[in-house]
């Protein structure tokens, strides 16, 4: 009967046993962020060549001076904005920044499926003429600029949804032209991967198999006795 025990105990506490050792967490990772592009690039990360050319990933989202809503940003060049590069250019609501003397939002939408939005961070650095504000997903993200003659560094690190999300830079002019540039632009964000129970939750598990295994057994060695009487 002990052998019997011993190998119910064995066929159930092996096979569990080897679930723990194939249960261990995987490591967690970092992931790029899809979908962050430069100022005035196009779909593969190359500036534009040329002003007034529209930027594809950039869109006019809000205005109180009568641009177009939904309307790619286009590139806008003034000499006393930092020199554009091979990176990116300066981009505006118009080739000269006009009509200007007021607010214009420019939005680019990027997603997280498949990563953790808690893990999120996005950082680079940007210019505006005159007064720019980063918001992201509708909510002011405190990040302000207030220079066009350099670019200065922001890093987001809270604030982030599942899904689609949304980067706004808010342009306020008080004079044209109006314009604004992002460069270096990156982000990561850990890879979502499904949870698996703790060794320890295992290791209780397979106690308990084990319990019911000699219960059962102990059962089956009391039949034939109460037969008997």
């Amino acid at each position: 009967m002990r052998s019997r025990i011993l190998g119910v105990i064995t066929s159930l506490v092996l096979p569990m046993g080897l679930v723990v050792l194939l249960a261990t967490p995987a490591q967690v990772s970092a992931a790029p962020i899809t979908g962050l592009f430069n100022t005035g690039v196009d779909g593969s990360g190359n500036a534009l060549g040329a002003d007034g050319l529209a930027d594809p990933h950039y869109f006019v989202t809000a205005s109180n001076i009568g641009v177009p809503i939904n309307t790619p940003a286009v590139t806008s060049t003034h000499p006393a904005y930092a020199a554009n590069d091979g990176n990116s250019r300066w981009i505006s609501n118009s080739s000269t920044g006009s009509p200007g003397n007021g607010i214009v939002d420019f939005t680019l939408s990027f997603d997280l499926t498949g990563l953790n939005a808690a893990t999120a961070q996005i950082s680079g650095s940007w210019g505006a003429d005159n007064l720019g504000t980063i918001l992201l997903n509708g909510v002011n993200t405190g990040i302000t600029n207030g220079g066009f003659s350099f670019l200065s560094p922001f890093t987001i690190n809270s604030g982030f949804a599942n899904g689609i999300n949304t980067l706004t830079f808010q342009i306020q002019d008080f004079g044209p032209p109006l314009a604004f540039r992002v460069d270096n632009i990156s982000g990561t964000a850990d890879v979502l991967t499904a949870a698996v129970p703790e060794p320890s939750t295992w290791a209780m598990m397979i106690l308990g198999f084990a319990g019911v295994g000699f219960v059962a057994c102990r059962r089956r060695k009391g039949a034939p006795a109460a037969l008997a009487a």
